[in-house]
């Protein structure tokens, strides 16, 4: 299989490069976010603004059609900002249809998945799908749930995945004080929601992704958001906010991977 960073990708024509000003993100976040009910308290999505505002920075990065088709599985903040910035259409699907109509209400269709139990009948129909915040959540080898996903995806069609790394400072810090870093590992029935039974280095989710097809195009530390959740955390984390610089220790991954144009990995 070959990992690229970012070669040996699938070369469509260049499509006009998105762009949002801090303006345009600002008034499509309280449009479409804020304000809307999620599974998050409302508090969250204040304090993650700068998570969504980066992500949706490499979302503009991609090489995406004008009007993409985008699934977004989880919450759903992604598929509607991506409406709202480029006039994409979204789908969403999430476990359950409890916040389905915070999706509905923008004209974002909603279909329900569990993915550990469910498959969507859409083949090669998404020119990006994403993961945000999904795979550590997943008690089973991520490549088993990616290959699933990998058959939504069009040809040459994008897959965006951003998740807590593994070697991230918070993760460092409890492992040296002997306490917990992950939830309890087990199976759940269907529809049920998990904590992180487990995360992932750079190595090990690029592994999983090409074992389910993906061709890489990066894995990048970074630090999408600098926010605490109790106010001790918080001020922990301004404290420690130096020590970020060193990548290894900066919370997320974020992964871009393209599906081959022939629909399987090159090697």
């Amino acid at each position: 299989m070959t990992s690229t960073e970012p070669g040996n990708l699938v070369n469509d024509p260049a499509p006009p490069p998105r762009r949002f000003t801090p303006a345009q993100f600002e008034q499509a976040y309280s449009d479409v976010v804020l304000g809307n009910h999620f599974f998050e308290a409302a508090a969250y999505y204040r304090e993650h603004k700068t998570r969504y505002r980066r992500t949706l920075e490499h979302v503009a990065e991609l090489p995406l059609p004008p009007q993409a088709n985008i699934l977004d599985v989880g919450g759903g903040q992604i598929a509607l900002l991506c409406s709202r910035l480029f006039g994409d259409r979204g789908v969403v699907a999430d476990v359950n249809e409890k916040y389905a109509d915070a999706l509905t209400r923008f004209g974002t269709r909603f279909v329900q998945c569990d993915l550990l139990h469910d498959d969507l009948p859409d083949r090669d129909a998404f020119d990006l799908v994403a993961l945000c915040e999904v795979i550590e959540h997943m008690p089973i080898p991520p490549h088993q749930i990616l290959e699933k996903v990998k058959a939504w995806i069009r040809p040459g069609g994008f897959l965006l995945m951003t998740t807590p790394n593994l070697y991230r400072l918070r993760n460092v810090i409890r492992l040296a004080l002997g306490r917990e870093i992950f939830c309890t590992f087990y199976y759940p029935p269907r529809g049920q929601s998990l904590g992180h039974p487990i995360e992932y280095d750079r190595r090990q989710l690029r592994w999983h992704i090409e074992r389910a097809g993906f061709v890489t195009r990066y894995i990048r530390h970074q630090q999408l958001v600098n926010v605490g959740s109790t106010p001790i955390t918080k001020i922990a984390r301004i404290l420690a906010a130096p020590l970020l610089t060193v990548p290894r220790w900066r919370d997320q991954l974020v992964a871009v991977a393209q599906k081959p144009a022939d629909g399987a990995a090159h090697g």
